[in-house]
């Protein structure tokens, strides 16, 4: 079969896929979701937003493996077409894989977010074989437009509770007391595994998680804390 004619197979594959993913997903609210809804319960979500880095992920895989802790990554399409291994470890190693756009672009910026949506949720699903069900918008910028956008691709929009500030290269300590002073039942929080040298996100995260499984919380993927 010619490189030509594999793309094609390959292309009316993935649409075959992604059509039957986003027919028979239920689960899109079309809400905009900040935390888990579960008060009462000691559950939080990590999650990492702009990945996968060549390197850093790996550190940051590394690091949760350590604990046992599952998390939610939401890559950036073009980012998982230049580094799929990594994608494919975040899958394999039990994480949760969400969808951060195509190319980062503002999606208020955007006269057609779906093909944003569209392009990563392919190469998702032939990374890992699932459908990604959540999408973060970059720099959290959206309009009830996306909003529709990522419910008619069967995914929600999720933000966070407690932005850590990793990609402005707050200290360890400045990070550690954020969450400190911010963490609560059901909290989402933002780090990056694709940051500017100078980011402090891997150190950070061997202090934040031995502090949170101290005071008694569990760590979960974003769908299990909206469970």
């Amino acid at each position: 079969m010619n490189k030509i004619r594999y793309k094609a197979v390959l292309s009316l594959a993935l649409s075959v896929v992604f059509f039957l993913c986003f027919s028979l997903n239920s689960t899109a609210t079309g809400k905009v979701i900040h935390s888990g809804s579960q008060v009462g319960e000691k559950r939080v979500a990590l999650t990492f937003d702009d990945g996968p880095h060549p390197k850093k992920t790996d550190v940051i895989l590394d690091i949760l493996r350590e604990y046992n802790i599952k998390a939610t990554f939401f890559v950036i399409g073009m980012n998982a077409e230049k580094y799929p291994w990594i994608v494919v470890r975040e899958a394999a190693e039990g994480h949760e894989i969400g969808n951060h756009t195509y190319s980062h672009r503002r999606l208020t910026d955007c006269t057609d977010a779906t093909e944003e949506f569209r392009k990563t949720s392919d190469i998702i699903v032939s990374l890992t074989g699932r459908c990604p069900t959540l999408i973060r918008p970059p720099e959290g910028a959206f309009c009830e437009k996306n909003v529709e956008e990522a419910k008619n691709c069967g995914s929600d929009i999720v933000l966070w509770t407690v932005d850590t500030r990793d990609w402005a290269k707050a200290g360890v300590e400045s990070i550690l007391e954020n969450v400190k002073k911010n963490v609560c039942d059901g909290s989402i929080i933002l780090f990056h595994d694709f940051t500017t040298n100078g980011a402090h996100t891997a150190e950070a995260l061997k202090k934040i998680i031995p502090y949170l499984l101290e005071e008694g919380y569990e760590f979960v993927s974003v769908s299990q804390l909206l469970m």
